[in-house]
């Protein structure tokens, strides 16, 4: 059942208060925050000066995430160096996590992003497609349009590569044991021979 506490906003109650009638809720009061001029110290505005302000920027598609600003700097040095691999290395990612950041974002796209160039040597390597070279555009211009507006405040080249480095995995349920190898079973260490 609905009780009228429930039901009259917070805002109300205040206003009848202010109106000199008395509202009732039947709730006791709790113990609140106490707020920052009821005796704490005031904020230091050198702090508050030092608070950077940044901004993401990605492309969705249906709702499934496409591209990112660290996608935009690996399709841009895919361009420039002609390779995956050059890519990744210009921004510090590995090239497995470049590698299946492009395999996600073509997937969620429904179209390649990038074309294997064939040949040896320097000549191979990737190209990028059409539907690429349109990501690119339309992620730097909008990443352009914020800049302008609020100065360059997307992710660092440090922040960038820090999402592709290769994590260290947890470590398993044997790494109490020594790092030296096994000692055999058997004696004189073949195994064919019986005991």
């Amino acid at each position: 059942m609905l009780s009228p506490a429930s039901i009259i906003s917070p805002l109300a109650k205040r206003e009848a208060d202010v109106q000199g009638l008395r509202y009732d809720s039947g709730v006791k009061p709790t113990r609140r925050a106490k707020s920052a001029s009821s005796g704490l110290h005031a904020p230091d505005v050198a702090a508050l000066r030092a608070v950077a302000v940044k901004t993401k920027v990605w492309l969705e598609l249906d709702g499934q995430f496409v591209v990112g600003d660290g996608g935009l700097k690996l399709l841009l040095g895919i361009l420039e160096h002609g390779s995956l691999l050059g890519a990744a290395r210009q921004i510090r990612w590995s090239y497995r996590h470049a590698w299946e950041y492009l395999r996600r974002a073509e997937t969620a796209l429904g179209m390649p992003l990038t074309t294997p160039r064939p040949g040896k040597g320097r000549s191979r390597g990737s190209a990028l497609t059409e539907a690429g070279r349109l990501v690119i555009e339309r992620l730097a211009e909008i990443r352009n349009k914020i800049d302008d507006a609020v100065g360059p405040l997307g992710p660092t080249a440090a922040d960038v590569a820090a999402r592709g480095k290769r994590r260290k995995s947890a470590p398993r349920a044997g790494a109490g044991k020594p790092a030296s190898p096994r000692p055999s079973r058997y004696r004189d260490g073949d195994w064919r021979r019986a005991r």
